[in-house]
């Protein structure tokens, strides 16, 4: 269940003994299954955007939190499943790129500033950018001040199709996949239980 405006998000708990540990976000979307499974998260772009930056120790109380997950369909026909987030292009270089974000951050760029991995929606990320308004706005990405942008669009959905003019590269949680021109995505609430130190 999609975390609710004014409740707490997660319970304190322990890492149940024999939980895998997982090192990036590729590694914690192999865990997504149901019912979810309780996971600890070591680094990669989802456990930046929940504030996990040191190695993991089992022994110590945690709070643990449903993370959503996105299923992704390609127009090649491969399916997918992720925890950060599907990109399309290159955000610094293409004049057009797209990102499709459960995480807030790609890299040290906070790309989706409003993005949570777990209020049941995605943050789908358009740009539209002149060759001068590129290097400010992956300046500002840093910091997550890009936004608002007249070139820079960011829509919340349960789920939905993007439709690119050409084919592009895609990079599901930080892993070449291909490349496409569309994907249907919807977000699966609650897939995963991340334990954060």
């Amino acid at each position: 269940m999609p975390i609710a405006k004014g409740h707490e998000w997660g319970e304190t708990g322990l890492l149940p003994p024999g939980a895998s540990i997982a090192k990036s976000d590729a590694e914690a979307a192999a865990f997504v299954k149901d019912p979810a499974t309780t996971i600890g998260l070591e680094d990669g772009d989802l456990a930046r955007t929940l504030g996990i930056h040191r190695p993991y120790e089992r022994d110590t109380p945690k709070h643990v939190v449903p993370v959503d997950a996105l299923h992704v369909l390609l127009d090649d026909g491969s399916e997918h499943t992720c925890v950060a987030h599907v990109v399309f292009g290159d955000l610094r270089w293409h004049r057009r790129s797209v990102a499709i974000m459960n995480a807030a951050f790609i890299g040290t760029r906070n790309i989706a500033p409003r993005a949570h991995p777990g209020d049941g929606k995605a943050d789908v990320v358009r740009l539209n950018l002149d060759l001068g308004d590129r290097p400010k706005a992956w300046k500002r990405m840093v910091t997550g001040t890009h936004v608002p942008h007249p070139g820079i669009e960011i829509r919340q959905r349960q789920e939905g199709v993007v439709e690119l003019e050409r084919p592009q590269r895609v990079h599901i949680d930080g892993i070449l996949v291909g490349r496409a021109r569309s994907v249907r995505f919807h977000v699966i609430p609650a897939a995963i239980l991340i334990a954060v130190s």
